[in-house]
């Protein structure tokens, strides 16, 4: 890889505190915004610091619609934070700029997150490796929502992709509108058995075929009777311990203690690498949920 975390470790940190932690006029964060948005384009397209890059580069732009294959919610992301950040660059733009600008930037940096890892699962198949399934969940809700939405996209046979969204759409929203993205596939779901013959295979050879035969026998009838039954689960457990965590800051002591997983193989270190780096920067919030982490075993 050319790209170096390490090599940008005190820019990124400086650009987060500017744009995250410190008060400053919503001017000030767009722009911090837009130079860390840069940084992110060169982890996407893995440039060395010697390569230059700026968001409106016709080079940079076109090899980012060839890495992600022209996919919109990386473009349009990259494009409004470059115009948002002309604007409080220039000094012909004088108007005011709002909190709701500076979300604005914030709500596409994060797509451009979740444009990492779709690249990634593009790579390693969502589902695979159960160890990066684990650390995979060490993320804000709303980056895993981004993600899995767009990998459903593009894999809806996936059976762990639409657990995992369907889930994800309760704690990132609610329960409404976790219940509502199933029952809108209602007919699709309920024709998806919740297992794979693979899976079931794999079962057999590790653990035998009485194993493998309870598994299917006491495995939900469909893919919509689990979704529905995981969102019940889960929703009890919310409400009895509340959400594990909703932010960088509050799941940054878990992702040192447990998000970093061990293995010199390309899928984990790749999957390292990508972890360290949203994580740059992100201060550690006190959270004391994680002291009953056991408790939240089912919800990932």
């Amino acid at each position: 890889m050319k790209f170096r975390n390490e090599a940008y470790s005190d820019l990124v940190s400086d650009l987060i505190l500017d744009a995250f932690y410190i008060e400053r006029p919503n001017r000030g964060k767009v722009a911090s915004i837009r130079q860390y948005a840069e940084v992110v384009v060169r982890k996407i397209l893995d440039l060395p610091e010697s390569e230059k890059v700026t968001l409106g580069d016709r080079a940079i732009v076109e090899k980012l619609k060839e890495r992600s294959d022209n996919n919109q919610l990386l473009m349009s992301s990259v494009n409004t934070i470059r115009l948002d950040g002309n604007n409080c660059t220039h000094t012909q733009e004088t108007g005011p700029i709002s909190e709701q600008d500076v979300q604005n930037c914030i709500d596409c940096l994060f797509n451009m997150y979740a444009s990492i890892f779709v690249l990634y699962f593009k790579k390693y198949k969502f589902g695979a490796n159960n160890e990066v399934m684990s650390a995979f969940s060490i993320l804000p809700p709303i980056v895993r929502y981004l993600t899995l939405n767009e990998l459903y996209q593009q894999s809806p046979e996936n059976l762990s992709i639409i657990d995992k969204l369907s889930l994800v759409l309760l704690k990132a929203f609610d329960k409404d509108q976790a219940i509502s993205w199933i029952e809108d596939r209602k007919e699709e779901l309920s024709q998806m058995l919740p297992y794979t013959e693979e899976a079931i295979e794999k079962i057999k050879s590790t653990c035998g075929e009485i194993v493998a035969q309870q598994v299917i026998d006491n495995a939900p009838e469909s893919m919509y009777d689990l979704c529905v039954d995981r969102i019940i689960e889960v929703e009890e457990i919310i409400n009895r311990n509340g959400l594990l965590y909703n932010n960088f800051e509050q799941a940054k002591q878990l992702y040192l203690e447990k998000g970093v997983l061990l293995g010199s193989g390309d899928e984990i270190q790749e999957f390292n690498s990508i972890m360290e780096f949203v994580y740059l920067g992100r201060k550690e919030e006190p959270n004391s949920n994680l002291e009953k982490l056991e408790s939240y075993a089912v919800t990932k």
